[in-house]
């Protein structure tokens, strides 16, 4: 499987060059990174050795075999029936995936982008997503090139945003989690100057304050349910937050065992006070470009709603989509049974990386109901979808329209690895 395809030129040179150079190093490493390898992913805290690893699973190969643990883990499904009792009101939420600004995402490109699933991801009473780029109109613009080979620091602009968020034909975001590897690209300035074009757009950011004392969580009310959103991240690249800057962005250890979530359940205490009835909260966090979380991942969201009580997690930063999984669990306020749903990543939603698996994402449609008692019910379906690349252009179209062709092309191919390895573990 050919896991990456540059677009020019120089890109196959270059990706030639470094596929000859990690060849060398699978003779010594190829069979243990055959099985995905735990550790931080933290640019501040990569040794050498990580970084070659890194490189090896992006641009040589990634993980083709996975623990018997993890896999059984999403084969034992806690797939849960909607309620068919009376309710009194309901909602629908949408969440996609990371939206970052990779050059070749741009207005004339992405005319199309929408036509298939615009309606209905955008036609939800609340949309969300995952902002992966400051918006600051007052700095140089900062794309994603082709081959990422050093620290990226992004910038995006009004037409990438007007893209992002259906080209002017639907209603766009209502809330943006803005907390994640790249929030403070552009320093203080660019991370105030973003929260001031959303709120401007009348979106509200989370996961991230202006000033100090600032709530970073907010709640939307819509047909008398309210919905909290948080947003936490592990990292911030290679940018350190100063201890006077640490109120700005939510910053975790994610990706590291037993990280401490004292932070994020004091935010979900605060939030159902204020009277929340569902929580959704964007992680942050995970191992780029493999199938299935680390183990330390899936430890990570059993906690979050096992000590937190969290109704929804909704993942991101790994870039390719992940499995996903209802859970059985006491609340730990209330102590009664609840169910939970996670998906542990919901993968570029807008961007195109050279690495195919990328372009396989999908956007969840949750449906949630106030019962007659007042107790909140939720069902989600998950919707795979697939970047599609056409002479340059793009467009959102849903999986099983993508595989159910005769004939699939050579990246449709790399794509469908993926998909069928994912559903796999559910058949």
């Amino acid at each position: 499987m050919k896991v990456v395809r540059p677009y020019t030129a120089k890109g196959k040179i270059i990706c030639g060059i470094l596929a000859v150079l990690l060849s060398i190093v699978s003779l010594f490493k190829g069979k243990k990174w055959q099985y995905s390898r735990e550790f931080e992913e933290n640019p501040r805290t990569m040794s050498w050795k990580d970084l070659i690893y890194f490189s090896y699973k992006y641009y040589y190969q990634s993980a083709t075999q996975y623990s018997n643990e993890v896999i059984a883990y999403f084969q034992n499904k806690e797939e849960i029936i909607k309620s068919e009792h009376s309710f009194k009101s309901q909602l629908t939420i949408s969440i996609g995936g990371d939206l970052m600004p990779y050059e070749l995402i741009n207005k004339d490109s992405c005319v199309n982008l929408w036509d298939e699933i615009g309606p209905d991801f955008f036609g939800s009473d609340i949309v969300f997503a995952n902002l992966e780029t400051p918006i600051d109109i007052h700095q140089a613009k900062g794309f994603v090139p082709e081959l990422m080979l050093n620290n990226m620091y992004f910038n995006g602009d009004e037409d990438l945003f007007a893209v992002f968020s259906g080209n002017g034909q639907y209603k766009g975001y209502d809330v943006l989690s803005f907390a994640n590897n790249h929030t403070l690209d552009k320093g203080k300035d660019g991370l105030l100057n973003t929260i001031k074009f959303l709120e401007n757009k009348s979106i509200i950011p989370v996961g991230v304050a202006s000033s100090e004392g600032q709530k970073t969580y907010q709640i939307i009310e819509k047909n008398e349910i309210k919905v909290a959103f948080l947003a936490y991240t592990y990292s911030l690249n290679a940018i350190e937050l100063k201890a006077d800057q640490a109120y700005m962005v939510n910053l975790l250890p994610l990706n590291l065992p037993d990280c401490p979530l004292d932070q994020l359940k004091s935010e979900v205490i605060a939030a159902k006070k204020e009277g929340a009835e569902l929580v959704v909260v964007s992680v942050h966090a995970g191992n780029a470009y493999q199938a299935f979380p680390s183990q330390v991942t899936v430890n990570l969201y059993e906690r979050l709603f096992n000590k937190c009580g969290v109704d929804i997690i909704a993942g991101g930063h790994p870039h390719n989509l992940q499995p996903w999984k209802y859970y059985h669990y006491k609340d730990p306020f209330t102590q009664k049974e609840k169910k939970g749903f996670a998906i542990f990543s919901l993968g570029d939603f807008v961007a195109y990386d050279i690495y195919t698996w990328c372009h396989l994402c999908a956007y969840l449609t949750i449906e949630v109901k106030k019962l007659e008692d007042s107790t909140i019910d939720f069902s989600v379906k998950v919707q795979p979808t697939v970047m599609e690349r056409v002479n340059n252009k793009f467009k959102l179209t849903p999986a099983d329209s993508v595989f159910s062709k005769k004939q699939l092309s050579d990246e449709e191919g790399d794509l469908k690895e993926l998909y069928d390895l994912l559903l796999g573990v559910y058949s």
